[in-house]
């Protein structure tokens, strides 16, 4: 009986963005590995207004993680693993371990340690949290050449985005900065300095791009988000009979 649980994985998305990349490219990388389910969840803003989508607190994070943990217990017939998908850009600062992440000069160590703390305040074994370094955006950067094809006024921006590419290493350590961020470097390549070449719609391109892409290479380009898709494979074959 045990053998015939549907296994089913959770995913707190911090936008539209991140849930139309769940919906879209994770959910069936997950089930090409045996994962029967993949649900995205996102991110409440105002519970009054019933309004979701960004985060502004993590008093508000761990509402909606402790919610879906309460509600979704295992059973004879369901196994569940939960986990998010946060931007590690403009994270609030009363996020557990903060502080002393903020001390951490590797980016790698310092959201590690992030992940850290927010397993440890949450609480329950079947929780894996992960935060994208620096954000989602940094994602596309795998794929600078399908952004061109969706964006075709955008060649030379989409030049300057490879350039900036070679410079980090790796696209996971292009910087957080307020103008340098990963969606800040694409929007600049695509609306132009003026923002006058098109309306750059994130949702609907970071869904479009990363399907390209695929996240075999996304996992071979971006070193977090690999151990992050395999840690969720290994958790639901190891934990879950």
């Amino acid at each position: 009986m045990s053998s015939m649980k549907v296994k089913i994985v959770h995913v707190l998305c911090e936008g539209q963005t991140e849930q139309g990349f769940v919906e879209a490219v994770l959910r069936p990388y997950l089930q090409a590995h045996g994962i029967t389910g993949i649900k995205s969840v996102l991110l409440t803003t105002n519970k009054k207004q019933n309004t979701r989508g960004g985060m502004l607190s993590y008093i508000q994070v761990k509402t909606d993680v402790d919610l879906l943990l309460h509600i979704h217990q295992d059973s004879d017939y369901e196994s569940h693993v939960f986990t998010t998908m946060f931007d590690y850009y403009a994270l609030p600062n009363d996020f557990p371990g903060y502080a002393d992440a903020a001390t951490i000069h590797d980016p790698y160590l310092r959201v590690e340690s992030l992940e850290n703390y927010f397993k440890t305040d949450i609480k329950d074994s079947r929780f894996i949290p992960y935060i994208q370094l620096h954000e989602f955006e940094a994602l596309l950067f795998c794929g600078i050449d399908h952004l061109k094809q969706l964006y075709p006024n955008s060649i030379k921006g989409c030049q300057q985005l490879s350039r900036d590419l070679v410079q980090t290493g790796n696209p996971e350590l292009i910087d957080d900065g307020l103008n340098t961020a990963p969606s800040k470097r694409i929007i600049r390549a695509i609306e132009g300095e003026r923002h006058t070449l098109y309306r750059y719609n994130k949702p609907a391109t970071g869904k479009a791009v990363t399907k390209e892409i695929g996240i075999d290479t996304l996992r071979s380009k971006c070193p977090h988000f690999d151990k992050w898709i395999q840690n969720l494979i290994d958790t639901v074959r190891n934990v879950i009979p």
